[in-house]
């Protein structure tokens, strides 16, 4: 379970993973060793995953951002496996979800543009297999990119 030193430390490099251990323990108010004890344990336990830069989406040519919803023929466990495995192996899915409601599995998928996606959607998504419908819903603009979870909720 994790205090609240550690859910400011999480917060703290949410923002900046680049954070200094000096940094981290004088916003938190520990010692610095404290701080590098702490944020080492969050690293071994797993709750920090890694570390990694932010790339604007658009500014690296992938102006085109998509979430598809997929509707699968049968829920057997082979046809499951087959299908995350395949999308495992996208590029252009950046995220995949098991969903509650209408669908399946919903995906992010980003591409070039409408060129691109289309290739993407008609050569690739829908003949992932077991894959019986899928919907595409395009970005028009995003309000709100958190920085990372909330973690005082």
């Amino acid at each position: 379970m994790i205090d609240e030193a550690d859910k400011k430390i999480l917060t703290l490099l949410q923002r900046d993973g680049r954070l200094t251990n000096a940094e981290i323990a004088e916003a938190v108010g520990l010692s610095v060793s404290a701080a590098h004890r702490r944020v080492k344990q969050l690293e071994a336990s797993g709750i920090i995953k890694g570390y990694g830069a932010k790339v604007e989406r658009s500014a690296a040519g992938l102006s085109l951002l998509a979430y598809v919803f997929v509707k699968l023929e049968s829920h057997a466990e082979e046809h499951l496996a087959a299908f995350e495995e395949q999308v495992n192996l996208m590029d252009e899915v950046v995220s995949c979800s098991a969903v509650s409601g209408g669908g399946d599995y919903i995906l992010q998928v980003v591409a070039r543009d409408m060129e691109s996606y289309a290739e993407v959607a008609l050569k690739k998504l829908v003949r992932l297999p077991g894959v019986k419908d899928s919907s595409s819903h395009f970005v028009l603009s995003t309000m709100k990119e958190a920085p990372g979870w909330p973690l005082s909720v």
